[in-house]
Formats: C-alpha cells, structure tokens, sequence
C-alpha cells in the first residue's frame, strides 16, 4: 500500500490480501476491513484525498434568499462561512479572523458585516477587512486584508464548496460522472426546500451512503414505513445504471409519505410518467451526496465526518415550487417531516449496531449478497479514490 497507508497497533495489516477479497466479483466479495471504519489514520487520509479535494453540497440557495444572509457551521474539521453578499452573489469563506483566528460568524442570521468577536476586526460581505480595532497600534499588511476565499458555486438549486483552489470546475465535476444529465428529468432546481433535517450519529460516515444504497435491508427495516408487502429488492435494483464514480436508477417505490399519499398530487414534470405515483429515483455524487426522487419530491441526504465514529447527516425535503401556496400547505409539509424523521431514525438505530459490531474484537467481515452490488461499486470507488488507481489490487 505504500506510506500513505494507517499503522495500526503497531503492525501494517496484511491489507493487500484483504482488499482483494473486497475487489472480486460481487458474489465473491466481502466487505470492507472494520479499521477503515474505526481508523483515526483512515480518517486523515479521506479528509486529505475526498473532502478537501472533492466538491461538496452545503445547502440549498433558498436558504440563502437576501443579502446578508449568512451560515456558520465546521466542514470536516474546517470553520466555514457562506453568505449572500451586497450586489446578491453566494460567497464563501474559512470562517477564521486573519488577526488570531477566532470565528467571525456564529450560527446563522443576516448581518451588514462580520465582527470578530476577540479584538472587534470587522469584515464586509464580501471578506475583506474593514477595519481592525486601534489600528494606528498595528500594522495589517495584504495577507490580513481578506478571509480565505473558498470556492463555491450552484448546480440544481444546491450550493457546492470546494477546498481545493486546483479542483476543476462543478459543471466538469458533474458531467466526468454525468450526474447532470441522469438528474435533470427530476428538475431539482425547480423545487423549494419546504424542510431539513439534522441529526448526528455515533458511526462512521461511510455506514450513511452504504446503507442509503442497500436495497437488501428496506423489506426488514423499513417495513412498517416505506418497505412493506410490495417492496422488492430485485425491481429495486432492475434499472440500475453504474457510472464512473456512482450510478444512478429509476425504479418503483411509493412517495415518502404515510401510506404512501400524493399529498399534492404529481410533480408537473413527472405527471405523464409510466410509473405514475409509484415513480422513483436515486443517484449518488461523490463523496456523499444521495439524491432521491419520488412522484412528488426530490428528498436529497448528505452526511460528513465529525470523526471516525461520529457523523452528521442532513436531509432536505424539497417539493415543486407550484405547490406553495396550496390548500393546507403548512400542514401537509407537517406530514412529511414527521415521515422523514421515522424514517431516519430507524436507519440510525441501526448503522450504530453495525459501528458497535465493527469495534468488537469478534467482528468478522461478511460476504456481500447480490443484492449489495450498489455497496460493492460504492466501496471500491472509495479505495481507489482513497489509495490511488492500481495500488490497492
């Protein structure tokens, strides 16, 4: 594996071998060793090869409507401010004062201007210093004059960051796994966030995307929600197209909603379509975004380490923008948000059972079942991602 590879406990584990295994064929394969799962070394290497180099989703521009609007939050270890400045553009910045490196915005609200909270240096919309507090007794030269500029850009009503100034556009981003063109009949950009939901989870970051792609879980877990007598794993994965680095599908599941209720009836965009209200759709952006349609909705998920046993995951509920407005709107918004939470919290319930098994000294990984040829494509773009093309064969 070379140097880049953990040490663990003293020794190099015979990786070579076990990621083999891993890289067979579906029927053939296991899955992943449990210390890239527990790993601190692991986490290290996928802040440095996934999060700091790939483009990653922050939001919804709604969330965002008038100048000034602003949001603080840590992005894989790094504090991050995304506002809406003066003359209306989406701006992003390290949320770290050049002075000493305080944070210059807290949560989330609409400002004229940031304060630093330690020696009241002031900066504009736009990152750039204002003013420092008595600055006759000190001397700023160009290197304090601006908050770091982080890249940021929009695609499909989203808000994507990215880390690296060498990174190559979004739009070239997307198309290299043409996430674009498989999404655009589900026309996310002509929806509004209507909810979101955070929460965080004691497990590793990488139990999110895998269980949201396992298809073999949804008829046990989810049976009294979305999994119930009609659902088939097969039909689930019957349309399933691989891509470059993820994939996407069409396939047949009713709308994330109590009995599966149309509460606003059909999308515009998918009122002819052959599925009619059992329309569904999924497709998944590297590192960590999956983005899921239903007849009625684009319902995308996120999560981002906060360690390598703890993780935040955000769900955004969005609906047609034609459908604000409608006849008990707020209530039937309600619905949906109480669905998505029991949802959720079933899946969470069970990623840190598997977290807890993956820190047992009895764990043993399993072989992969058929149906977990979406997991299998899914890890082993991650090693290749991780440890560079060829190295982990």
């Amino acid at each position: 594996m070379g140097a880049e590879h953990p040490v663990l406990n003293g020794e190099a584990p015979d990786t070579i071998e076990e990621l083999r295994q891993t890289r067979a064929p579906v029927t053939e394969a296991r899955h992943l060793p449990a210390y890239y799962y527990t790993s601190p070394e692991i986490f290290e290497l996928e802040k440095q090869k996934l999060f700091y180099k790939d483009w990653l989703i922050v939001g919804r521009v709604e969330e965002f409507p008038n100048p000034g609007d602003y949001r603080a939050f840590e992005l894989v270890d790094e504090p991050v401010v995304v506002c809406r400045n003066a003359k209306g553009e989406l701006k992003a910045f390290a949320n770290v004062c050049r002075h000493r490196g305080v944070a210059v915005a807290i949560g989330s609200g609409n400002a004229k201007e940031f304060l630093c909270p330690y020696h009241a240096w002031v900066y504009d919309l736009d990152g750039a210093l204002v003013s420092p507090s008595r600055p006759r007794g000190i001397k700023v030269g160009p290197e304090t004059r601006q908050l770091p500029p982080i890249r940021l850009e929009t695609w499909g009503g989203f808000v994507f960051i990215n880390f690296d100034e060498k990174a190559p556009p979004l739009a070239d981003y997307l198309d290299a796994d043409d996430y674009r063109q498989s999404v655009a009949y589900v026309h996310p950009e002509d929806t509004v966030l209507v909810d979101t939901y955070s929460y965080e989870l004691d497990c590793n970051w990488k139990l999110v995307p895998e269980n949201l792609a396992d298809v073999y879980h949804v008829e046990v877990i989810h049976r009294n929600s979305f999994g119930g007598s009609t659902y088939k794993p097969e039909k689930a994965l019957a349309e399933l197209v691989f891509t470059k680095y993820g994939w996407y599908k069409e396939y047949v599941s009713g709308t994330m909603a109590p009995d599966a209720e149309l509460l606003f009836g059909p999308a515009p965009w998918l009122k002819d379509h052959p599925k009619g209200k059992q329309f569904a759709f999924s497709a998944f952006l590297r590192p960590n975004f999956y983005l899921f349609a239903r007849a009625d909705m684009v319902q995308p998920f996120v999560c981002y380490p906060l360690g390598p046993h703890k993780t935040r995951v955000t769900g955004w509920t969005c609906l047609p923008k034609s459908f604000v407005g409608s006849p008990v709107f707020d209530e039937k918004v309600a619905i949906l948000a109480k669905f998505v939470r029991k949802f959720a919290d079933e899946d969470s319930d069970l990623v840190r059972a598997i977290q807890r098994g993956l820190n047992s000294k009895y764990f043993v990984r399993g072989p992969m079942h058929e149906f977990e040829s979406v997991i299998h494509h899914r890890i082993n773009r991650y090693l290749e991602a991780l440890h560079g093309n060829g190295e982990v064969l």
